[in-house]
């Protein structure tokens, strides 16, 4: 019974994922449509925002370094140069723009952390871009749901970078 449990509700968590990570890439039909999304934001600081909406003038860098600060940083500062960096080769080895990977790197951190794991975005992002393949054609939510469900059944950080590769290397299609 336990076991049954444990699969409906992983396919359950599976199923939220996969629906909340497509929603990222869909632009809104109308401005109606982003007004619950820019109200979410309204009034906070970088550093407070939960993630950058579609025409959000906040570059991923700077929000993601912020975040993790807790305070707003200068777009000159060290660690927004950092996560640049970090972002830039993410996004050479993934389908998505760097605002999609900064959201949804935010995203596994607060699902990790609902399940009691710590992994900040910046470990998330660098975890996934080096365990992921050269090749381009797979997208970094993609692999961010394979991390997730490898962690949820108990997998150590170390054993759910694994897992997400194929023996070639390549990362799980």
């Amino acid at each position: 019974m336990c076991m049954i449990l444990a699969a409906r509700l992983q396919l359950a968590f599976t199923l939220a994922l996969t629906l909340t990570l497509a929603a990222c890439e869909e632009e809104p039909e109308s401005e109606e449509a982003l007004r619950p999304a820019v109200q979410a934001n309204e009034g906070r600081t970088i550093s407070q925002k939960r993630w950058l909406d579609l025409n959000e003038p906040t570059t991923p860098e700077l929000w993601l370094a912020s975040r993790e600060a807790g305070t707003d940083l200068a777009p000159s500062a060290p660690d927004v140069e950092a996560f640049r960096d970090l972002l830039a080769r993410a996004e050479r080895r993934y389908t998505e723009t760097p605002r999609m990977i900064a959201n949804r790197a935010v995203q596994l951190e607060e699902m990790l952390a609902d399940r009691g794991i710590d992994e900040n975005a910046r470990q998330v992002i660098k975890g996934l871009t080096e365990a992921g393949a050269d090749d381009k054609g797979r997208g970094f939510g993609e692999t961010a749901q394979h991390y997730f469900n490898a962690r949820a059944n108990g997998a150590s950080r170390e054993e759910g970078l694994r897992l997400i590769q194929r023996p070639e290397g390549k990362t799980l299609r």
